[in-house]
């Protein structure tokens, strides 16, 4: 493990084993790789030649997820393979108008503070954004956004991810029932109690 990147050059035994140990070394070997690649290749070259591979290793992982279930579905099956690495992540799922889409919010960074350790600014481009643009390659039709950056003073990561959607499975799943709502709402009286008690207050000049 201590020689790999995670670029195309994981085997499902290694994600498997995955701590945040690994992890870091993963992260730290990729940064590595990376600056030593710039120097001889230049800025470009160096991004397509750490992604020669990449979009093969995400069609298989990230595919064993996705390929039968939602974005959010598959994503959040993956979190425990997440968590020892020392990420806390939330998927939402935000399919409408037939596309399958979900946002990804990573609560921790762990390589923020390692990246300047190599020089760079920030994780993002060699890691996050390179993991998005191999999920682009590998899955046809498939969008991804870095939506927010911790790196950048935010206070979590967001990331988008959406492609047409084949079903409308996810929708109807997201389409509350009535009873559903109803509950929701009655959930809701002792807020809307208290809300109320303030505007009239409000009113009367208390």
């Amino acid at each position: 493990m201590t020689e790999k990147m995670g670029a195309g050059d994981l085997r499902l035994e290694d994600v498997l084993n995955m701590d945040k140990s690994k992890a870091i070394n993963l992260f730290r070997n990729r940064f590595i790789r990376y600056n030593k690649l710039v120097e001889e290749l230049g800025e470009e070259a160096a991004y397509e030649k750490m992604l020669e591979k990449y979009p093969e290793q995400q069609k298989a992982l990230m595919g064993a997820f996705i390929d039968n279930n939602t974005i959010a579905q598959g994503f959040k099956k993956s979190i425990p393979l997440l968590r020892p690495m020392g990420f806390i992540t939330e998927i939402v799922d935000v399919s409408q108008n037939g596309v399958d889409a979900a946002l990804e919010i990573q609560r921790v960074c762990p390589a923020l503070s390692l990246a300047k350790e190599y020089g760079f600014e920030t994780p993002c481009r060699v890691l996050c954004e390179m993991e998005q643009e191999a999920a682009r390659r590998a899955f046809p039709g498939m969008k991804a956004t870095l939506l927010s950056k911790q790196a950048e003073g935010d206070c979590v990561c967001v990331f988008k991810y959406e492609r047409p959607s084949h079903t409308v499975t996810e929708l109807k799943q997201n389409t509350p029932s009535v009873f559903t709502q109803i509950i929701d709402i009655v959930k809701l009286a002792p807020t809307l109690i208290r809300a109320g008690i303030r505007m009239l207050k409000m009113k009367m000049g208390f």
